[in-house]
C-alpha cells in the first residue's frame, strides 16, 4: 500500500512521463482555457487596434516556451534548471498533501534546520539537493509549487502558466511605453513581444522569468503612481514591494539594476521639469549623481559586495578552465577582483553583455538566433549614432524617465551578464531582459523625426 501511494505521488515526476496521455490532455485543456480568456480580452477591447498584438504575443511566448521545454526534455533527457525547479516544486506539492504544516514551514522558510530530510520523505519524494541548498533556486520551486497543484503537476502546463503571466507583464510594459508616444505600435510590439531570446528564456519556469515579470510590473506601477492625476492607490506601493521582494529572493544583486536606474529616472523627471532653469537642473544632477556614486563606493566596501566578488572569481575561474562546459565561451582580462579591477573590466563587460555573441561566434545551432539578434542590435546602434540628429536623440533619452531607466538598466545588467557569464550559453540567458529595453532605446527617435519630416514636407 505504501509503495502504491509513493508511485501515485510521483507519477508525474518521471523522466519518461512528460508526454503521458494525462499530461498532454491537461496541457491541451489548460491552453484552451487560457486562450478563451485571451479572446474575451480581445473582444472587450475590440475598438482598440493595438490590442490585436495580445494573442499573437501569447502564441509566440507559448511556442518558445514549449520549444525550450522540448529542448531540455529530449536533448538533455530531462535536465536543466527549469525542470529541476519544477521537480522540486512537485515534491513541495506532494508535501502539502502529506504534511501541510511542513509545507507551510518550507514555503515560509521556517525550516531553520535547513535539512530537506526534516519534512520530506520517501512518500513525498526529495527535492533536488542542488536546488534545495540554494535559497534562490528553491524559491523558484516554491512559486512553481503554487501553480503545479492546479496544473496537476504537469511540467508543460505549469510552464505555460508562467508564460501567460510573462505575457501579461510584457503587456503592462507595452502600455507604459505606448503612453510616451515615442514609438509606433508595431515597433513596440516587435521590441517587447517578439524578441526570440526574451520569449525563450523569460517565459518558462526560471529565475529569468521572475526577474523579467517583476521588472515589467515594477515599471507599470511606478508609472501609475507618478502619472495618476488623483492620489495613487496605496495598493500600488504594495505591488512594487512584492516585485522587489521577488527579485531579492531570486537574484538579490538585481536590486541594483532596479533601484539605481529608478533613481536616475527620477532625476530625469525633475530635470525635465526645470529644463529651462540651469541652476536647479545642474543642482539636481549633481545631487543625485553624488548620492549614486557614494552608494556604489559604500556598497563595494561591504561584506556582501566582497562575497559577490569572491563568488564571481570562483565562477570565472571554473568556467574558463572546466572543459566540460564546451568551447562556446569568451575571455575577460581581469587582473584582480576588486573595485578597481571591476572598473577596468567594466567597458568590455558592458559591450559583451549587450552585443555578444557576434554572428561569427554563434555558429552553434542553439546560439544562431542570438547571433542574429546581436547583428540587429549593432545595426540599430549604428543607425542611432550615425545621424545628424544624434544630439536631439540623446536629449530625448536624457529627459524621458522611461528611456533613462532603460539606459541605466541596460548598462548595469549588461555589466553583470558580461562580467560573470563567460559561457555564451549563460550570457544569452542572463542578458535576455535587456533586449526589449535596448530596442526601445535605439528606436526612440522614430515618431518624433517622422512627424518633423511630415511637417517639413507639407510646408
Amino acid at each position: 500500500m505504501k509503495k502504491e501511494k509513493e508511485v501515485q505521488l510521483n507519477f508525474f515526476d518521471s523522466n519518461h512521463l512528460f508526454f503521458s496521455p494525462i499530461d498532454i490532455l491537461v496541457t491541451f485543456i489548460g491552453m484552451v482555457v487560457i486562450y478563451i480568456f485571451a479572446l474575451r480580452r480581445r473582444i472587450f477591447y475590440w475598438t482598440e487596434d493595438y490590442h490585436k498584438y495580445y494573442i499573437p504575443s501569447l502564441t509566440i511566448k507559448f511556442a518558445f516556451v514549449l520549444i525550450n521545454a522540448l529542448f531540455y526534455i529530449l536533448i538533455y533527457d530531462g535536465g536543466g534548471d527549469s525542470i529541476g525547479f519544477w521537480r522540486s516544486g512537485v515534491k513541495l506539492t506532494n508535501l502539502l498533501f502529506h504534511n501541510p504544516a511542513g509545507y507551510v514551514q518550507e514555503l515560509l522558510n521556517w525550516n531553520t534546520n535547513g535539512s530537506m530530510y526534516t519534512n520530506f520523505n520517501l512518500l513525498t519524494g526529495y527535492p533536488d539537493s542542488r536546488i534545495y541548498i540554494e535559497k534562490e533556486s528553491f524559491f523558484v520551486s516554491k512559486i512553481s509549487s503554487l501553480f503545479s497543484f492546479f496544473c496537476f503537476n504537469s511540467y508543460l502546463l505549469t510552464s505555460l502558466v508562467f508564460a501567460t503571466i510573462s505575457t501579461h507583464a510584457s503587456w503592462r510594459l507595452f502600455m507604459v511605453a505606448r503612453s510616451y508616444q515615442l514609438h509606433s505600435d508595431w515597433q513596440l510590439a516587435l521590441a517587447i513581444f517578439f524578441v526570440p531570446s526574451v520569449s525563450f528564456w523569460c517565459g518558462g519556469i526560471s529565475k529569468d522569468t521572475i526577474v523579467f515579470v517583476s521588472l515589467c510590473y515594477f515599471l507599470y506601477y511606478l508609472y501609475k503612481i507618478f502619472n495618476e492625476k488623483s492620489s495613487p492607490s496605496w495598493k500600488y506601493w504594495i505591488y512594487i514591494g512584492i516585485c522587489l521582494y521577488f527579485v531579492y529572493h531570486v537574484r538579490s544583486f538585481m536590486l541594483l539594476a532596479f533601484l539605481v536606474p529608478f533613481t536616475y529616472a527620477i532625476t530625469s523627471r525633475l530635470v525635465a521639469k526645470y529644463r529651462l532653469h540651469a541652476l536647479p537642473k545642474l543642482s539636481i544632477r549633481l545631487f543625485f549623481g553624488a548620492v549614486i556614486f557614494l552608494s556604489f563606493v559604500y556598497f563595494f566596501q561591504t561584506n556582501t559586495a566582497k562575497s559577490y566578488l569572491q563568488e564571481a572569481a570562483i565562477i570565472n575561474q571554473d568556467m574558463r578552465t572546466n572543459l566540460t562546459y564546451g568551447q562556446n565561451r569568451y575571455a575577460l582580462e581581469v587582473d584582480e577582483y576588486s573595485f578597481t579591477g571591476i572598473l577596468k573590466a567594466m567597458p568590455v563587460s558592458i559591450f559583451t553583455g549587450i552585443y555578444r555573441p557576434f554572428i561569427w561566434e554563434a555558429l552553434d545551432f542553439s546560439l544562431f538566433i542570438n547571433g542574429l539578434e546581436s547583428l540587429l542590435l549593432v545595426f540599430l546602434t549604428l543607425r542611432f549614432t550615425l545621424s545628424a540628429n544624434i544630439k536631439e536623440r540623446i536629449a530625448t533619452i536624457r529627459y524621458n524617465e522611461l528611456l533613462t531607466f532603460s539606459f541605466f538598466f541596460i548598462v548595469i545588467l549588461a555589466f553583470f551578464a558580461g562580467f560573470t557569464s563567460i559561457l555564451f550559453g549563460v550570457l544569452v540567458r542572463f542578458k535576455a531582459p535587456i533586449l526589449p529595453f535596448m530596442v526601445l532605446l535605439l528606436t526612440s527617435y522614430y515618431q518624433t523625426e517622422k512627424k518633423s519630416e511630415e511637417i517639413t514636407s507639407s510646408s
